[in-house]
């Protein structure tokens, strides 16, 4: 009676994990194998972890380029709202964007070591928003890496389950997935953004752990000869007011940081004038319409007056869209 038991025990979670495997094997939603006419919808699986979507993708592309070395964006959603494809027309050399949604200090810090430890690079565009001064904030990147190099592990977790299960309900049923960290209910959703940022950053202490860490991967890239523009892109004025009034040291703190390196600054008040409340779609992205004139503007500021020399005696380089 106990073998029979055991014999079914292990013939029943052998099937179980077999049918996890066949599923996420036949959906992909991470798209490792997948094509792009394929049929499956996968805009759920990338918001559940937009971090292993970016790698598997970077990879594939960089399988499917052979050429020179690309020029990287790496930074959260205000630096995603770049298109790679626009600026490798304007700039004429080929970028990629490795930015993502919610992409914290510690996870644009872990995702620049991994690449520069990878591939090669030929000029980084690095965006570093104010937003993201907090610190303590939980990494996901190291497993999300250890996920993307390991794809017949991550074929047997209950995330990759999640995702093919979110991805065919999307593509059979129409039924998409929202991030529900973005659900404003009626609110403008400027004003809840800003309440929202306001009792995050209030909430944890200066990041200066990952701040360090941040500024030795820029000290790897330029021993290697990489050069590093970090990127403040715009933000709505009511947005930039209550950066300079309720977080006036810890702001202050942030431009001391940066003023060693390389920066493209749209928050300038020269720049911000031409980045009015009505370009934007809430408190730090620009409205569908408007994304291409950032793509545009970084594509004139390129290369920054310092793209190749690299900062000057500890002196802040600073460009802006018109130099």
């Amino acid at each position: 009676m106990e073998r029979k038991f055991l014999a079914v025990f292990a013939a029943t979670a052998l099937f179980l994990a077999g049918c996890m495997v066949g599923l996420n094997w036949y959906v992909d939603p991470f798209a490792r194998h997948a094509s792009v006419d394929d049929g499956f919808d996968r805009g759920p699986a990338y918001t559940l972890n937009r971090r292993l979507f970016k790698l598997i993708a970077f990879d594939r592309w960089m399988a499917e380029h052979q050429g020179g070395p690309p020029s990287l964006v790496i930074g959260d959603s205000t630096a995603n709202q770049l298109d790679d494809e626009a600026l490798t027309a304007i700039t004429g050399r080929p970028w990629y964007s490795m930015a993502f949604g919610g992409a914290g200090l510690n996870e644009m810090t872990e995702l620049a070591d991994y690449v520069l430890d990878n591939y090669p690079v030929k000029e980084i565009v690095w965006g570093v928003p104010f937003t993201r001064m907090m610190g303590d904030v939980e990494s996901d990147m190291p497993r999300s890496i250890e996920m993307a190099n390991s794809p017949w592990k991550h074929m047997f977790t209950y995330e990759a389950l999640q995702a093919s299960l979110l991805v065919l309900r999307s593509t059979w049923t129409g039924v998409g997935f929202n991030d529900p960290a973005l659900d404003t209910g009626g609110e403008d959703v400027v004003t809840y953004q800003l309440s929202r940022t306001k009792t995050e950053m209030s909430g944890r202490p200066w990041p200066a752990k990952e701040l360090a860490a941040l500024a030795q991967t820029l000290a790897r890239a330029e021993e290697r000869g990489i050069p590093v523009t970090i990127l403040i892109p715009p933000v709505h004025p009511r947005t930039a007011e209550m950066f300079r009034q309720d977080f006036a040291d810890r702001y202050a703190q942030y431009r001391e940081f940066l003023a060693p390196y390389c920066v493209v600054d749209f928050t300038t008040p020269e720049e911000a004038s031409r980045w009015p409340a009505a370009m934007f779609g809430d408190s730090v992205h620009l409205s569908r319409r408007d994304k291409p004139l950032l793509t545009e503007a970084l594509g004139r500021a390129l290369p920054a007056p310092c793209a190749t020399t690299g900062p000057r005696n500890g002196k802040p380089q600073v460009t802006s869209a018109n130099d």
